[in-house]
């Protein structure tokens, strides 16, 4: 059977969307927040606040595209010898950490469909420590309880690609949108740090983390590109919408032949085409 492949203009000017999708990856430069969760070893919890994300034993690195998690040090370094927080006899922790660093994206991601992605470039943690990714939306109408009641809170793999997702109607307007990461375990020694060992989180391929169809008939070109993007696809295409490394849309619309991003500034994008037969996320370059 003969394919036709189509080419269609997308104009420059944001237009009303067909759909609304939020692609947020791993990003070391990235707003970062922290939070911090203290339990006694019996699980009674003690307290909780804003933290700062290095207290938390979290590096974001931003030429590196990264962030690494580390269990937390510093309630041992900053209190020596304080035995509501180390074991006199042992030398061991004595609390629970609960480590949140997470990303606020703000009212802009309430009433779209929403996806944080990423992969494990390096695990190296100890076994005592877990660590979780998730999409949270607190609402402020209920003492800020997640609305989702952790169902989209996920152990991370110790390796490859991960993501999670949630609908439009799901981060209803007036909920808080959180999306980041969990480190779980005793508040530890700094002097073992080393031995201890961390995770190194980046971006990934945003392709593979979002389980897209590759074999989807899609494509764009040229890639780099400095004004002109062009659509190659074999089922007609009904819209699209460009966004950053951060998931912040800079660009959307209908389409007829091709993408006007003469506009934007330099530097990596993705772009969500949503055909009649699916839609896919690409990766390209603007010069």
């Amino acid at each position: 059977m003969k394919k036709t492949f189509t080419f269609l203009f997308l104009s420059v000017f944001a237009l009303p969307m067909a759909f609304a999708q939020n692609n947020v990856q791993v990003s070391g430069s990235a707003a970062w927040i922290g939070y911090m969760n203290v339990t006694n070893l019996s699980g009674g919890f003690e307290l909780g606040s804003a933290w700062g994300v290095a207290d938390l034993k979290s590096v974001p690195d931003a030429t590196a595209n990264t962030i690494t998690l580390y269990p937390n040090f510093n309630t041992y370094a900053n209190n020596p010898g304080d035995d509501y927080w180390i074991d006199p006899a042992t030398g061991e922790g004595v609390k629970m950490m609960e480590a949140l660093t997470f990303v606020e994206p703000g009212a802009t991601f309430n009433g779209q469909d929403m996806t944080f992605s990423g992969s494990v470039e390096a695990y190296t943690l100890d076994d005592s420590y877990t660590v979780k990714y998730f999409i949270k939306a607190l609402d402020p109408n209920a003492g800020y309880g997640d609305a989702f009641n952790g169902s989209k809170i996920f152990d991370l793999p110790t390796s490859g690609q991960f993501s999670v997702s949630a609908t439009a109607a799901e981060l209803a307007t007036g909920l808080v949108i959180q999306y980041g990461f969990i480190v779980m375990g005793l508040n530890a020694n700094p002097a073992n740090e080393a031995a201890l060992g961390n995770v190194i989180l980046g971006a990934g391929d945003v392709n593979s983390v979002n389980g897209l169809d590759n074999a989807l008939a899609l494509s764009v070109f040229p890639n780099p590109t400095a004004e002109t993007l062009f659509i190659n696809s074999a089922a007609p295409v009904q819209s699209y919408q460009i966004t950053t490394l951060l998931g912040q849309t800079v660009q959307s619309g209908f389409t007829t032949q091709e993408v006007n991003v003469a506009n934007l500034a330099a530097g990596t994008y993705f772009i969500n085409v949503q055909t009649e037969e699916g839609n896919r996320v690409m990766k390209f370059i603007k010069r």
